[in-house]
């Protein structure tokens, strides 16, 4: 592939996976941040914000969900392969709900299957 098209191909993905970014944000986290201290107080502290780590965890979201898809209708894996990558899917969306309380809307809440 040529340059131009890998960057044309890299925007749309881009602007794919943006727009699956669909989640409400719990309203009393507007314009919050979150505030990382590091143990060393030569080192300056960080202000995150909170809507930039939901954006962050969305797109994890959406990726499991993609990878899900695959591993499913993937024609080469077992059924034995297929059940053990499921499982750290699994295991993935279950470390996830630590962050639920972020989350306006019950639907949009990490579950662990």
């Amino acid at each position: 592939m040529e340059p131009n098209e890998l960057r044309a191909m890299a925007r749309f993905i881009k602007e794919e996976f943006e727009s699956e970014y669909n989640a409400d944000m719990a309203h009393k986290w507007d314009r919050g941040t979150i505030k990382i201290i590091p143990g060393d107080s030569s080192t300056k502290e960080q202000d995150f914000p909170i809507e930039k780590l939901l954006h962050k965890i969305i797109m994890v979201r959406d990726n499991l969900r993609v990878l899900e898809q695959q591993i499913n209708s993937n024609k080469t894996l077992s059924e034995a392969e297929k059940i053990k990558f499921q499982h750290y899917i699994t295991k993935s969306y279950g470390s996830l709900t630590s962050f639920n309380f972020i989350f306006y809307n019950d639907e949009d809440k990490f579950r662990s299957k």
